[in-house]
C-alpha cells in the first residue's frame, strides 16, 4: 500500500479546495472592511466510514471549511418621531443637513398658515436668541 498523500487524494480535489479556502482567508485578512486582528480558521475534516461487511472498503468524506471574519458593522443614527397627525416617521440623522436648523413654534406657525400670513423665520430665530 502507498502512503496517504493529501495532494493526490480524490484526484487532487481536496487539495484544490484547501488552496481555494486559503485564498479566501488571505482575501478576508486583506479586506479593510473586516476586523484586522481577529483570527481566521481553516478546518479540514476527513471522515472514514468502513463498510459493515467488508472493513477493507472505506468511504472517505472530505470537508474543507473556513471560519472568516464578518464585515465590520456600519453605524448610523436615525430620528424617529410623530408628525403630530398619528404617523410615526423616521429619517437618517445627518449632521450636515441639520446645521442651522431651528424649532418653529407649531401653534404660531399654524395660526399664520390659517390666516394666510407668511412665516417670518428670521423673526423666529431672533426670538430664540
Amino acid at each position: 500500500m502507498n502512503k496517504f498523500l493529501l495532494e493526490d487524494f480524490a484526484g487532487g480535489a481536496v487539495a484544490e479546495r484547501i488552496r481555494c479556502a486559503i485564498q479566501e482567508v488571505y482575501e478576508n485578512i486583506a479586506n479593510p472592511n473586516m476586523e484586522a486582528e481577529k483570527a481566521r480558521k481553516l478546518t479540514i475534516e476527513l471522515t472514514f466510514k468502513p463498510d459493515k461487511n467488508d472493513r477493507t472498503d472505506v468511504d472517505v468524506t472530505a470537508i474543507v471549511k473556513t471560519n472568516l471574519q464578518p464585515q465590520k458593522a456600519i453605524m448610523s443614527r436615525m430620528i424617529v418621531e410623530s408628525d403630530g397627525r398619528g404617523n410615526v416617521l423616521g429619517a437618517e440623522w445627518n449632521r450636515e443637513t441639520m446645521k442651522g436648523q431651528m424649532e418653529i413654534d407649531r401653534e404660531e406657525a399654524e395660526t399664520q398658515e390659517t390666516s394666510g400670513g407668511v412665516i417670518d423665520l428670521q423673526a423666529q430665530k431672533r426670538k430664540v436668541e
